[in-house]
């Protein structure tokens, strides 16, 4: 839809929170490299999308950066200065302080600052991209990310209704394997790829599977839901993307 159309559609409702963000869009600065996010949920093959986009050379992935427990990242160093040059002899020029690290407090209370420093792609206190001539640059997110330390206004403002931002979605058409994937993680702490004990067994009780299954489809169905959804936003589902055939023609 071009900019007239959407101003006409925005007059004839000045009030509608979506037609507004619409109008927006025309008028913001574009950055010079995509910003993308992966929202997903737990056991829904993240790491799998999060590491071929990792492997891709033009493009800066992160992992789970607003985890509640830690800043996940495949570029560790990049959220640490570099170690301050040898002290001067002359006490007339003090060396600078370096610049601060960034840790899951800092980035807690300034998520804002920490988002512009992340879309940037340049390690901290370096005045380098962390790759060279990227064109994108994203992470991954998860509801609890942005509960768990009551930032969901931030995750709002500046992720879901920043159209600036791209939205990767990814969901998992087995409600169920999700469900199991979960327990089996918790049940054995692992997270990541692992063989796991091929006899393990569950009780599936009926009424909490039933809150997973409304929390689960209320956060791909409402939750991150973009207001341009069809401009900003692309869904793949986890049985897609380990279809090598599929893979190949479509993504």
């Amino acid at each position: 839809m071009t900019g007239i159309a959407d101003a006409i559609l925005y007059l004839k409702r000045p009030y509608s929170k979506d037609r507004r963000k619409r109008l927006i869009a025309h008028f913001l600065r574009p950055s010079p490299q995509t910003r993308f996010a992966v929202l997903s949920w737990k056991r829904t093959g993240s790491n799998l999308l999060c590491g071929i986009l990792y492997n891709h050379p033009e493009i800066i992935m992160h992992n789970e950066l607003f985890n509640p427990i830690d800043i996940f990242t495949y570029y560790p160093k990049s959220l640490n200065p570099p170690p301050p040059p040898p002290e001067s002899d002359d006490e007339s020029q003090p060396s600078p302080p370096p610049p601060p690290r960034w840790t899951p407090l800092i980035r807690d209370l300034f998520p804002n600052d920490f988002l512009e420093f992340i879309w940037s792609g340049k390690s901290c206190g370096v005045n380098e991209p962390i790759r060279p001539s990227f064109k994108a640059i994203g992470f991954k997110s998860f509801p609890e990310h942005w509960t768990d330390v009551r930032n969901e206004h931030i995750w709002q403002d500046a992720i879901l209704e920043d159209l600036r931002v791209k939205k990767v979605i990814l969901f998992r058409k087995d409600e169920l394997a999700v469900y199991v994937s979960m327990l089996r993680a918790d049940e054995t702490g692992r997270y990541m790829t692992h063989k796991y004990p091929e006899d393990m067994t569950f009780h599936i009780d009926p009424a909490k599977f039933q809150s997973f299954l409304d929390r689960y489809r209320h956060t791909f169905r409402q939750k991150y839901k973009s207001p341009i959804v069809q401009r900003d936003t692309f869904w793949i589902n986890y049985e897609d993307l380990c279809d090598l055939e599929y893979f190949r023609l479509h993504i």
